[in-house]
């Protein structure tokens, strides 16, 4: 439980509170979690980046606001896919 010291009136402070965000999803890309947000069926646009190694954030396909697209591939009978700048 949280006490909240402000002069606003109760009903700014907790205005849209009960609102859900857009739904994300984490993905792996070359190695490195990715939080996404679905635009499309085919598309997504790069959230967040979540890695620990320092070379992933100088990657510019990983920078927010990217949209990457996903190429389904079809292999002896399983379908898997990449995402592609």
């Amino acid at each position: 439980m949280s006490i909240i010291y402000t002069p606003l009136p109760i009903e700014l402070v907790l205005d849209g509170i009960d609102k859900e965000g857009p739904p994300y999803q984490e993905i792996e890309v070359g190695g490195a979690k990715l939080l996404v947000e679905q635009q499309s069926m085919d598309k997504c646009r790069v959230v967040r980046l979540i890695s620990t190694n320092p070379a992933d954030y100088l990657r510019s396909e990983f920078q927010p606001g990217t949209e990457l697209k996903f190429v389904p591939q079809f292999t002896s009978g399983e379908t898997e896919g990449e995402y592609l700048v």
